[in-house]
């Protein structure tokens, strides 16, 4: 029995989402392995793949800003292996473009949300072999796929508990997840993703995952059903807090007990937002085009050069300019206004979370957007 060259594709869009989830940062190298199996996958198929006019345009469009990029990078004395790092994420949109148009669209983001749910687990679990019943062997495998882990962060003052940091990249994905599966009324699933938001401490996730909560339990008009609902929010918030308890005691005094990191956070996205401006005001090319995908910029608060800066958006206008940047977010509304409508609080919950980490150009990230609206990239 032979495989088709479709089902290969299938098969190989799956290792690509396992892959860029567990090994975001690409540290153990699954995830470029999966960049070489999905574009042969790919090219199996592109005997029967057409190109339309619009195709031909974006595509064009695409490559012109990702050789731009490159020049202007080389102009300004930065790092092409930075630029090239960076530009991957164009690639990954022009191989989503081709992608969708022969995988189930539905299933392939069904896969992914469950990927991401059981993914979540190993918060869950870092948290019960670090903090209630250690185990060194086995929080020494999940430190392999963490960005933060540490099994002892210290006491914090206002409750004396020591609490594990435990960090993992793809946690900004959750709320995404979460909203898929609450939405679907899978609330198993959806509970379990929830709790994993909050052990993770990331307060960006929980503040997202909170927002459309919120939505989806006020969301009836009806009095009797509102009622309900409200209802319904207290107990799961009093079994979230339960069973969250357990893990980390005070969990939302820590929660709130970060004062000083607050402050820094906060300066420091201003001072990202003071020196693009600055930037722009001195340069109207940078403005329309960018400074190159792998050229650093200095910034005065923390004093030190960098190749990314945390809000997502400002950090695509810096490295490929306001046109590149208009073309990608038109694209993106375009999508999530013609999606469903789970599909588009997925890709609004998405959309939110660049604003606090550099999300935007991950390849998990595009695929979602495309899997979403698989027609957006052309007009038939």
């Amino acid at each position: 029995m032979t495989l088709s060259n479709f089902k290969i594709l299938e098969l190989s869009t799956c290792f690509f989402i396992i892959s860029n989830i567990l090994d975001y940062s690409g540290f153990i190298g699954l995830k470029y392995v999966s960049f070489i199996v999905l574009i042969s996958s790919v090219l199996l198929n592109f005997q029967q793949i057409k190109l339309s006019r619009n195709q031909i345009l974006f595509f064009g469009f695409l490559m012109f800003f990702f050789c731009l990029s490159l020049i202007t990078t080389i102009i300004n004395d930065g790092s092409i292996q930075f630029a090239l790092q960076y530009n991957l994420a164009i690639i990954t949109l022009i191989i989503c473009s081709f992608l969708v148009d022969y995988v189930d669209s539905n299933k392939m983001l069904n896969f992914l949300m469950n990927v991401l749910l059981y993914s979540s687990t190993l918060i869950i679990f870092g948290n019960v072999f670090s903090n209630i019943y250690p185990v060194k062997s086995i929080t020494n495998i999940l430190v392999l796929f963490s960005s933060n882990y540490d099994t002892y962060e210290g006491i914090r003052s206002s409750s004396m508990i020591i609490v594990p940091k435990i960090y993992f990249q793809f946690t900004l994905f959750l709320p995404a997840a979460y909203i898929y599966f609450l939405f679907k009324k899978n609330y198993v699933k959806s509970l379990i993703i929830l709790i994993s938001i909050v052990l993770s401490l990331s307060r960006g996730a929980i503040s997202i995952a909170l927002i459309f909560s919120l939505l989806f339990f006020l969301r009836n008009k009806n009095f009797k059903d509102l009622i309900k609902n409200i209802f319904l929010i207290i107990l799961f918030a009093c079994m979230i807090l339960y069973v969250i308890n357990i893990f980390v005691p005070n969990i939302f005094i820590h929660f709130f007990n970060l004062q000083n990191i607050s402050e820094f956070t906060v300066s420091t996205r201003l001072d990202q937002i003071n020196t693009i401006i600055d930037l722009y005001r001195d340069n109207i090319y940078i403005f329309l085009f960018g400074m190159g995908s792998g050229t650093p910029i200095f910034l005065d608060f923390i004093a030190e050069y960098v190749y990314a800066i945390e809000i997502a958006p400002l950090d695509i206008m810096r490295k490929y300019g306001f046109i590149f940047f208009a073309f990608i977010f038109i694209l993106m509304f375009r999508i999530i206004k013609n999606s469903s409508k789970i599909d588009s609080y997925v890709l609004l919950s998405l959309v939110l979370a660049t604003f606090t980490n550099p999300i935007l150009t991950a390849p998990i990230f595009i695929l979602m957007f495309s899997l979403c609206n698989k027609n957006i990239f052309i007009n038939k």
